[in-house]
């Protein structure tokens, strides 16, 4: 025989429902022993990092919006892991999670952190299977949340050809910092790029244009040559205002990066990327070349930003450090 629930046991289901799911979403962060020294600021950055991953859990579990009020973060970072999430959500695989503390030039980094991508729609084309790195400043306060690189090899390679502890740290740096910077882009916050590019940096674009020509044959063939338009500083930012005025969503994506140290100038590095961009309107994909430079390390600009399409780097390789004179 059916029996109808009364009020007081339907609440008490729904609370019990609550309860477990509540309990579903709870993350613990823990640093490994002996990684940073006991004290204020670490409890403070365990629990800032326990309550964001379970935020992410709570939120993409039910596939809702991020909740950032209550977390002690800075805006520029909510603001990058709400575009993030705008594009996919995700969840942390694990309840608790320990992972050592890394020290970078800004405060902390914390990596490794496992999650599950939940995309929006079936744009998506990446592993499903991430880990998160987490930024703080040396109060404790978040600066930064983005999926660790892609593809592993690159960066198991980046850290190796890593010559000292110094040179480590700053590797670590250039992956952090290039995130942010695609970041910006996507964001189309020109803020953010305005100040990451030198006053000087040079900016080179290469486009394919195909000619008729005309042989001896008389014959017309076409022929294919690359055009490169060089810009200031100025005249970029100028035309990214623009573009980021006319489209409402900008998305930038790397792969495959690599990164050398100058040979005879410190602190120095170029970065190659493969770029893929897409706006409302435009797509394409090509090979970035970055002349980062790291000697102030609060502050690292960009001197050189160069682009070819994949065809011409195909033909004539991309562009490297050897290309550029740095007094």
């Amino acid at each position: 025989m059916v029996q109808i629930m009364s009020f007081k046991n339907i609440l008490f289901f729904l609370a019990l429902i609550c309860s477990v799911t509540c309990k579903a979403d709870n993350v613990t962060f823990m640093f490994a022993a002996g990684t940073i020294d006991a004290g204020t600021v670490k409890t403070r950055m365990e629990n800032n990092i326990s309550t964001l991953l379970t935020e992410i859990n709570r939120a993409g579990n039910i596939g809702t919006d991020l909740n950032l009020d209550n977390i002690s973060m800075e805006q520029g970072a909510k603001t990058r892991l709400i575009a993030l999430w705008e594009d996919a959500h995700f969840i942390c695989d694990k309840t608790t999670n320990i992972s050592k503390c890394l020290n970078d030039f800004q405060g902390y980094q914390v990596r490794a952190i496992p999650i599950t991508m939940k995309p929006l729609d079936s744009s998506y084309d990446q592993s499903l299977n991430r880990e998160l790195t987490i930024s703080l400043n040396k109060n404790g306060i978040i600066t930064g949340v983005r999926p660790a690189w892609e593809l592993q090899e690159d960066v198991s390679k980046i850290m190796l050809s890593s010559n000292g502890v110094a040179d480590t740290r700053q590797r670590r740096e250039i992956l952090k910092w290039v995130e942010d910077f695609r970041c910006y882009y996507n964001e189309r916050n020109i803020k953010a790029l305005n100040q990451i590019y030198s006053d000087d940096a040079l900016i080179i674009t290469g486009s394919v244009v195909t000619q008729r020509e005309m042989h001896g044959d008389n014959q017309v063939h076409l022929e294919q040559k690359v055009n490169y338009n060089v810009q200031s500083k100025a005249q970029y930012i100028s035309k990214l205002e623009k573009i980021f005025n006319i489209n409402q969503r900008v998305n930038v994506e790397f792969d495959h990066i690599s990164v050398v140290m100058h040979g005879a100038k410190e602190n120095i590095y170029g970065v190659t990327l493969h770029q893929k961009w897409q706006t409302n309107s435009y797509s394409d994909e090509g090979w970035l070349f970055l002349l980062w430079d790291f000697n102030d390390p609060e502050k690292p600009q960009i001197h050189v930003r160069t682009w070819q399409p994949e065809q011409v780097v195909a033909k004539d390789g991309v562009f490297t450090l050897d290309d550029f004179f740095i007094p």
